[in-house]
């Protein structure tokens, strides 16, 4: 599986695009849809699915254009779609940057496993920045979405603490130190990079 990262948006989300054989899957379209097709496009792959790790707006605002122009479908947590077309939950009143609602294809709960090609995706339940959080787990990679950030984690004052941290244990608990993070903002890291150096993961989570 090839993987490629766009910054998009005025946030500048990280937009991952997962490539397997001639099928792509993108993480978070936060924005910037053409670009996203374009970069897709480059290594001969035809965009499937949309998957989202949560439902903010700064994470779906290139959903509803990406859709119109792919016929992908549309993925997230049961517990997120209805900030799919509210601004309010999903904090969009917040931003000068205003998104077009979309609506979800497949509504998600934890467990399942998506394929992209010829690879596997593994759909963990991760709440704590919103209700239906979500990672993202395939070969030696997680996509954490905005739980687990390098040395931070995702705020929690539009979420539960209490609930995050519950999450980021289950993570540092189930994937081992190799494995590579890819977060919903900011640079890569490492789960082993993380329990050495994350203040929160250090402190509040008992590591294994």
């Amino acid at each position: 599986m090839e993987i490629k990262c766009l910054r998009v948006g005025s946030l500048e989300v990280n937009c991952y695009i997962l490539i397997s054989g001639n099928e792509a899957a993108v993480i978070d379209a936060g924005g910037d849809a053409e670009r996203i097709i374009k970069e897709a496009q480059r290594s001969g792959a035809e965009i499937k699915k949309i998957i989202l790790t949560h439902g903010h707006y700064d994470h779906i605002g290139g959903v509803k254009e990406l859709c119109e122009k792919t016929n992908a479908k549309v993925y997230i947590h049961k517990d997120d779609e209805e900030m799919l077309s509210d601004g309010e939950k999903n904090l969009n009143f917040l931003s000068e940057e205003k998104v077009d609602f979309c609506s979800a294809d497949v509504l998600l709960e934890g467990g399942e496993e998506i394929k992209v090609g010829d690879s596997t995706l593994k759909i963990y339940h991760t709440p704590g920045h919103s209700k239906g959080g979500i990672s993202i787990a395939t070969e030696n990679v997680l996509f954490s979405g905005d739980l687990l950030f390098k040395n931070s984690i995702g705020r929690f004052d539009f979420g539960n603490v209490r609930v995050e941290l519950k999450s980021l244990a289950f993570l540092v608990n189930n994937f081992p130190e190799e494995t590579i993070v890819y977060p919903g903002h900011g640079e890569f890291t490492t789960m082993g990079d993380e329990m050495k150096y994350n203040p929160y993961i250090i402190n509040h989570v008992k590591g294994r």
